[in-house]
C-alpha cells in the first residue's frame, strides 16, 4: 500500500474512482445527479472539473491510495486534504504548492446527469454552517486546520485500510503542527472517522431554516473535529466564539 501525492495525470483515474464511490451517496449521488443511472459516465465530468479545482487550489493536497496488480499500479482511493487558516503552516503549505498548469478542455461540461439546480448546492448552504469552524478551542483558533475535503475508495478496494491510511495523513500533520483537523462526514460515515482518530461531532451541515441541504433532505453532513492537543494536562476544551 502506497499513499501518494495525486498528479493532473491521474485526474481521469481519479474522477473514475469518485464516480463509482460515491454513485448512491446522498449528496453527490442521489441529490446532485438524480439522473445518474441514465447517463453514469456524465458523472466524471462532474468530477473531473472538482478534481482540477482541487489540484489548483494552493492550500489543497490531493493524495492517492494505491496498489499493484500484475505489475501495474492502481489508484484504490483518494483524498483531498485543505489547509485552512492563516498561521505560518498554513503559508509553508501554500508556498510548496506547485502548479499544474493549464489542463485540456474537457470532452463535454453537459452533465445530464446533475440536477443543474443543485449544482452548487454545497456553496450555497455554507451560510448556514461556516460558524462551526468560527471559535477557539483548547485556544486554538478552529479555523487553524486541516480540513478533509473529500474522502473515498473505490466498491472494488473497500475495507482493506486504505480509508483509514487516507484520513491518518491528514491527522497527522495537524497533530505536528498543533492544529485541529475537521471533517464534514458522509451519511453512516461517522463512525469510520471517530475510530480513527476525529474526538467529537459539533453539529450538523443540514440544519437551519432554509438551508439549502436541507430543503434538498441531504443525508449525513455530520461535522467532526480532531482537537488540537496542548502542551498542558488536564486542559478543559473551552469554546470562545469569535467576534
Amino acid at each position: 500500500m502506497l499513499i501518494r501525492l495525486a498528479t493532473p495525470q491521474d485526474e481521469p483515474a481519479i474522477a473514475a474512482l469518485c464516480a463509482a464511490a460515491f454513485f448512491n451517496e446522498h449528496l453527490f449521488g442521489v441529490t446532485i445527479h438524480p439522473h445518474r443511472h441514465a447517463y453514469p459516465a456524465d458523472k466524471q465530468i462532474f468530477w473531473r472539473q472538482w478534481l482540477r479545482e482541487d489540484l489548483s487550489t494552493p492550500c489543497a493536497r490531493v493524495i492517492v491510495s494505491t496498489t499493484l496488480e500484475n505489475g501495474q499500479e492502481i489508484i484504490t482511493g483518494m483524498a483531498t486534504w485543505q489547509r485552512q487558516g492563516s498561521d505560518p503552516y498554513a503559508q509553508a503549505v501554500k508556498n510548496e504548492w506547485i502548479n499544474p498548469g493549464a489542463f485540456p478542455p474537457l470532452e463535454s461540461t453537459h452533465n445530464r446527469a446533475m440536477d443543474p439546480t443543485r449544482a452548487s448546492i454545497l456553496q450555497d448552504s455554507e451560510p448556514y454552517f461556516k460558524h462551526f469552524w468560527n471559535a477557539t478551542t483548547n485556544g486554538v483558533p478552529r479555523l487553524e486546520n486541516w480540513y478533509l475535503h473529500l474522502c473515498c475508495i473505490h466498491p472494488s478496494h473497500q475495507k482493506r485500510g486504505y480509508g483509514q491510511q487516507l484520513v491518518s495523513w491528514g491527522l497527522e500533520r495537524a497533530r505536528n503542527e498543533g492544529v485541529h483537523a475537521s471533517v464534514m462526514a458522509s451519511d453512516g460515515a461517522d463512525a469510520f472517522y471517530l475510530r480513527y482518530g476525529f474526538d467529537e461531532c459539533v453539529g450538523n451541515c443540514c440544519q437551519g431554516e432554509g438551508n439549502p441541504l436541507g430543503v434538498a433532505g441531504v443525508r449525513g453532513g455530520d461535522v467532526l473535529f480532531m482537537w488540537a492537543k496542548t502542551e498542558s494536562k488536564g486542559t478543559t476544551e473551552t469554546d470562545l466564539a469569535l467576534s
